[in-house]
């Protein structure tokens, strides 16, 4: 049913809406991309740590190598080396300076603590990023110091910027995780150039203001990697989800079919039907039991609902409805129309009316016996009979749509008429007739009764699936509700 209803006569509680529902999707987003992240951090970490830890081992190599050159030339070669001399050289040559190689150990036990510490997992996931910030700014603080103190590898801020970009090439970050470290690092910078008294204070701030500077290609870096995986991953989120929506619609559409009943090709009377939902599922239900004595069914009763909306939140309602219509027809198998519109009313007026669930049902009773038809219908379409000999007879509506009224208010108003041999009744949901052609116009009731007065059913598709033929052939583009189309038939011979 494609329109919805407001002149409930109870307000509507306050309930999730569209934006929860967003959140909630945000919010699942948002957790699994944290954790990709984090599983990508612990595998990034390594490679990171090993790969600095390295760097720190070769410059530790060259700094003995250099020492060891400066301690062959303080000795006067390898003839005048001893333990002594060296011990002796040693000392003069790192009195008020701390040794090279010191820096160089710090660093590489620093990284190597914290790859073992990773790798046996004795780092969380919630502490492995704060090990990386207190990590890269162990490092720049190192460099930082080491050219306060003049015993650098010659690279000084550059090494600082390199090790930043490295980081921010390798581990999975985002701009605010990059510019963290460099903040603590340049606060630091600017400590130490202040402190120093070769320089002038025009140089001081210079400095400073210059290295504001070097946290720029590791963050952009960082933010562009960032920017260019979380599109990456949002995408795959959404076809995951999309592709799990599409097996869970598969499968509720085969549940919601199963709630059908099964056409009836024998006996007095005859039933079928055909429904087309405007999506995956949809709300129009259908519902037929007879009370049987003897071989055959002598009364036929069928509903048919339409539930306000469509897809999943209407499916889910003619679930309830269906469950409803087994109570009420368990409890009395030949209930009479006019008192299951009335249950029915009761029923969505009290559990769904209060969130603006609204539905038009027909219920038919056929009496074979008696050549007599009973029916009561709640705001829906008028279904059509057409009698044997051709003359067409309008089935209106008999009382509100179900739920707009409380039920001391609500009369159904049942009607009956004469229902013989070779009679048929066309029963469908206003999907058929809202059906539009290429200028907009819909087909409508008078349409569709000339499509029932004038159309002969073709034998292989009964009156059904031709009726709903032609009303694809009156339609342009998809169909913008469900439908569903019935025919309850007494054959003209036993």
């Amino acid at each position: 049913m494609s329109s919805t209803f407001n002149n409930s006569p109870r307000p509507s509680p306050r309930r999730p809406g569209p934006d929860s529902r967003s959140a909630a999707y945000t919010a699942d987003l948002r957790h699994e991309f944290e954790a990709e992240t984090t599983q990508i951090l612990r595998r990034k970490f390594l490679v990171f740590n090993a790969l600095l830890g390295l760097v720190w081992l070769l410059f530790l190599v060259l700094a003995l190598y250099s020492l060891g050159l400066q301690l062959l030339i303080k000795t006067g070669g390898v003839e005048g080396l001893t333990v002594g001399s060296a011990w002796r050289a040693l000392f003069n040559m790192s009195r008020g300076v701390v040794p090279r190689p010191f820096f160089d150990l710090v660093a590489i036990i620093a990284y190597s603590a914290s790859f073992v510490a990773v790798r046996r997992g004795s780092v969380t996931d919630q502490d492995l990023l704060k090990l990386t910030f207190w990590l890269i700014f162990l490092d720049g603080a190192l460099r930082v110091v080491m050219g306060w103190l003049g015993v650098g590898h010659g690279v000084g801020l550059g090494g600082v910027i390199l090790c930043h970009v490295i980081a921010a090439f390798t581990l999975p970050w985002n701009a605010r995780d990059a510019i963290r470290p460099m903040a603590l690092i340049l606060a630091l910078y600017a400590i130490v150039q202040i402190t120093r008294t070769d320089l002038t204070w025009s140089n001081k701030v210079w400095g400073i203001v210059w290295s504001f500077f070097l946290a720029a290609p590791g963050t952009f870096i960082a933010w562009l990697r960032h920017s260019r995986r979380l599109d990456t991953y949002r995408n795959r989120f959404f076809q995951r989800r999309y592709g799990e929506l599409r097996r869970e619609l598969v499968d509720a559409r085969r549940i919601h079919e199963s709630l059908f009943p099964s056409p009836v090709t024998q006996g007095p009377v005859r039933f079928a039907y055909e429904y087309e939902p405007m999506r995956q599922i949809g709300g129009d239900y259908l519902y037929a039991t007879s009370v049987r004595q003897g071989d055959q069914a002598d009364r036929f009763s069928v509903v048919i609902l339409d539930v306000t909306g469509h897809g999943i939140p209407a499916a889910l309602t003619v679930n309830r409805l269906h469950g409803e219509l087994e109570r009420v027809f368990a409890e009395n198998p030949d209930a009479a129309p006019g008192d299951v519109l009335k249950l029915l009313n009761r029923y969505i007026h009290l559990t769904l009316a209060n969130h603006s669930v609204y539905v038009t049902a027909l219920c038919l009773r056929v009496d074979c016996t008696r050549d007599h038809l009973e029916y009561a219908s709640g705001g829906h379409p008028p279904a059509f009979l057409r009698a044997v000999d051709g003359t067409i007879h309008e089935l209106p509506s008999t009382s509100f749509v179900l739920g707009a009224c409380a039920d001391p208010d609500f009369d159904p108003d049942p009607k009956s008429m004469r229902f013989g041999r070779g009679d048929v009744i066309i029963g469908y949901t206003d999907g058929a007739i809202e059906a539009r052609d290429r200028a907009g116009r819909m087909l409508g009731v008078k349409g569709f009764a000339k499509l029932v007065a004038f159309t002969t059913p073709d034998p292989q598709l009964g009156w059904t699936g031709t009726l709903l033929k032609a009303v694809e052939q009156h339609r342009y583009g998809p169909p913008a509700d469900d439908t569903l189309v019935i025919e309850i038939a007494r054959p003209v011979t036993p």
